[in-house]
């Protein structure tokens, strides 16, 4: 092969992985009157009460997506919407499945719909594969998303602890942004169809 042909080969698998790549994003525009968000950071924010009030304010939905789940404030507010008649449902990364006392189990005996993803389960040698989202998804325009886990630790901030045993966490909470609900809307229904439902 000569280093013409090889580089002819090169440049075509960089142009072939690269419209693969940019063919799976989608730039979502936020340019909305009523648009805006709240932007959050711990320990300096209580990210959770921020979160349980924005929560409280669903009227339809929501979903909610999470690596892991042990914040029981937030738990509380989940389960106050589905009493209220609420769309309400929660992915969580297979790792919650195997706890006596997690949030999948609080979420179940108080009927909210819980899907257990098990992507880790089916990665055959090598480093498990995470459903590492942390998001939520409020009625048609609202959605909240960051780097805090569901956790006191990650959310709660300086309320009643040690900020210096805190996370540093981000979350933001977008309202009035339809286009970036239905990308995350549309994540969450890809997640509950490769999960299993928790019984």
């Amino acid at each position: 092969m000569t280093k013409k042909h090889f580089t002819s080969i090169v440049l075509a698998l960089g142009l072939a992985f690269s419209a693969t790549v940019a063919g799976a994003a989608e730039r979502v525009p936020l340019r909305a009157d009523n648009a805006a968000v709240d932007v959050l950071f711990s320990p300096q924010d209580d990210i959770s009460m921020y979160l349980a009030d924005y929560i409280s304010k669903a009227q339809r939905r929501v979903w909610l997506a999470g690596y892991t789940f042990t914040h029981s404030e937030l738990a509380r507010a989940i389960v106050q919407a589905k009493e209220r008649g609420l769309d309400v449902r929660v992915v969580l990364d297979g790792s919650e499945a195997g706890e006596k006392y997690s949030g999948a189990t609080y979420f179940r005996n108080a009927g909210v719909a819980v899907w257990i993803n098990e992507r880790h389960a089916v990665v055959p040698n090598g480093r498990p594969a995470l459903m590492h989202h942390k998001f939520v998804v409020c009625d048609e325009d609202r959605v909240g998303f960051g780097s805090a886990n569901f956790t006191k630790t990650a959310m709660n901030g300086r309320r009643g602890g040690d900020a210096l045993k805190s996370n540093a966490e981000n979350f933001n909470l977008f309202v009035g942004v339809p286009g970036l609900v239905k990308q995350y809307a549309t994540e969450f229904e890809r997640l509950t169809a490769e999960s299993i439902r928790a019984k």
